[in-house]
């Protein structure tokens, strides 16, 4: 056998070979309900985040890349500023859980009004309410409320698999065996979106993905956000949260589905919680 065709066969066998698996200090775990409750602890002991990112959004409307300031404390605090290529200020949207702010810098324009789930995603092409998005910023998964679960090892992708049902709903869950967090969501059989969690980061007892996305299949979308320098559980900046428009500029009251409202009229109620 010649030396061509000795490596394509070491390369074809070796891809072949499952991958070496590191466990935690647990070792492996065979309990489905174990590593459902230590991904559920290991994901809901970051609380806060400040720092640097670039957000890449593809989708059919746009796709591009541009730098964001961010603080997102839980469960609903917002502060979110985007830069162009040359680090110019774009715009900035805050929300405290109620209320939220928009200032775009080009018009001057300061958009105020309820913080439903259309307001506080004015940056993104998918509508999320304000604790998913903190949720999802903060390297959380939603997770469907299961009725019964099941656990398998993945040897050739080296992860957990972790199945929650919930009815017709299914929540995949690939978790990953040392640092039991997920690195991949995937949802079946219920309107949904996918997520994925790479180059994690060890900050003390904390471990955190550094980049985040969410795929969108039915709308064609796919965001990323890649951390850059960023700060875990600090004493949040209240002052960020603030909902005060900037001196001068045009202020305009939108409705919870973001639509101008005249000047003087008041808001339209938000829809009634089905069971109240």
């Amino acid at each position: 056998m010649n030396r061509a065709a000795a490596a394509i066969f070491l390369a074809v066998l070796c891809s072949a070979c499952p991958k070496r698996i590191e466990f935690g200090p647990e070792g492996q775990l065979t309990d489905a309900e174990v590593v459902y409750q230590r991904v559920r602890r290991n994901q809901d002991n970051v609380v806060s985040l400040e720092g640097d990112a670039k957000l890449r959004v593809e989708s059919p409307q746009q796709s591009g890349t541009i730098g964001m300031f961010l603080s997102v404390t839980r469960p609903a605090l917002l502060h979110l500023e985007t830069f162009d290529f040359f680090n110019r200020p774009l715009a900035s949207l805050v929300a405290d859980g109620t209320r939220f702010g928009l200032y775009q810098t080009e018009t001057h324009t300061y958009y105020q009004g309820p913080a439903s789930p259309q307001n506080v995603s004015r940056f993104l092409p998918v509508v999320l309410p304000g604790e998913e998005l903190v949720a999802i910023m903060l390297g959380q998964v939603p997770l469907i409320p299961p009725e019964r679960m099941t656990l398998e090892l993945d040897t050739k992708e080296g992860v957990y698999v972790l199945t929650l049902h919930r009815g017709t709903a299914r929540q995949v869950l690939q978790v990953h065996p040392k640092y039991l967090r997920v690195v991949k969501s995937q949802v079946h059989g219920v309107p949904g979106y996918d997520l994925a969690f790479d180059d994690f980061l060890e900050r003390g007892n904390l471990i955190f993905p550094g980049k985040v996305e969410l795929i969108a299949k039915q709308a064609g979308t796919k965001l990323q956000l890649r951390y850059q320098q960023i700060k875990l559980n600090g004493r949040p900046d209240l002052t960020l949260y603030e909902l005060t428009p900037p001196e001068g500029a045009k202020v305009v009251e939108v409705d919870d589905s973001g639509r101008e409202l005249p000047a003087g009229a008041p808001e339209s109620p938000a829809p009634p919680v089905p069971g109240s």
